[in-house]
């Protein structure tokens, strides 16, 4: 949907009690584009809904009323995207110079895949011209910046309260190309933790296993080990703990019909399983 500028920077649901150290949040699940990004490029809104982590959020939709907050993306990842570092960015973006601190030798940005991205696909460039970073920049004020000041609110506050903290950052991945394969296909769920860096390993385990005791194929740091998210609010040496899920999109998304699959009521279900089994086992690990 495209929109106004003056939009929400994110969604935050969340009970009137926080009763868990868990907070899940959805970064790239957002849905709308300001009507300027049609002025700025060529590309039809079906083109940016292909990149979206679509309805992510939904799949978890239950987690406010278990006491756990559900932080969720209102753009779409093409405009900003929140799962970057804000400095991530592509100097040939732009018109004019970007700041002395700018990441612009990142991976993600080299892919065209930065804070604001270059491309939709290899060869399919977003922007009919440059941009003026001085303008752009509002997008990080209005939105990046003020959806990770409630994240890291959140995390402060569990610490406070917990001692520990839980982030699981949410993301759905469409199936693999055929070079990158894993065994037979796309796996049902990817574990990302950094190579072991951004929580405590019996964090990733008991995700793990409880997604296999469904009958599910997860596999851990391989293709995605975490981005930005997952590497910022994972220290687990400060008991900030933050683990990435990826989600095969077939699954439960029809994407020919930009909507929910018949297979989306069954996960939404065992979604809800493993947040309750999380529950009950976190009190129990070394967080």
């Amino acid at each position: 949907m495209a929109v106004s500028e003056n939009y929400p920077s994110y969604l935050l649901q969340k009970s009137g009690k926080i009763d868990s150290p868990l907070i899940l949040a959805s970064p790239h699940s957002g849905t709308f584009y300001p009507e300027r990004l049609f002025h700025l490029s060529d590309r039809k809104l079906e083109e940016f809904q292909k990149n979206e982590d679509a309805a992510v959020d939904k799949l978890f939709s239950f987690a406010p009323a278990c006491g756990i907050p559900l932080l969720s993306a209102v753009y779409g990842r093409t405009w900003v995207d929140l799962n970057r570092h804000p400095l991530e960015l592509d100097p040939d973006m732009f018109s004019d110079s970007l700041p002395p601190q700018a990441l612009s030798d990142s991976k993600r940005v080299k892919a065209g895949l930065g804070c604001f991205h270059k491309i939709l696909a290899p060869d399919v460039p977003i922007y009919k011209s440059k941009l003026l970073f001085r303008i752009e920049q509002k997008r990080l004020f209005d939105i990046h910046f003020p959806y990770h000041a409630a994240l890291a609110d959140m995390v402060k506050k569990n610490l406070s309260r917990f001692g520990y903290s839980v982030l699981l950052d949410l993301h759905s991945m469409p199936d693999f190309e055929k070079h990158r394969e894993i065994k037979n296909g796309t796996p049902d769920f990817v574990l990302g933790d950094a190579d072991g860096a951004s929580c405590a390993p019996e964090l990733t385990n008991a995700v793990a296993e409880c997604l296999k005791s469904m009958g599910y194929e997860v596999t851990i740091n391989l293709p995605y080990s975490g981005a930005y998210t997952t590497l910022y609010y994972g220290r687990p040496e400060g008991h900030s703990h933050a683990l990435q899920i990826e989600i095969a999109r077939h699954l439960y998304w029809n994407a020919e019909k930009y909507m929910p699959s018949e297979g989306f009521d069954s996960l939404w279900r065992r979604m809800s399983v493993l947040i309750e089994h999380l529950q009950r086992v976190l009190p129990l690990l070394p967080l």
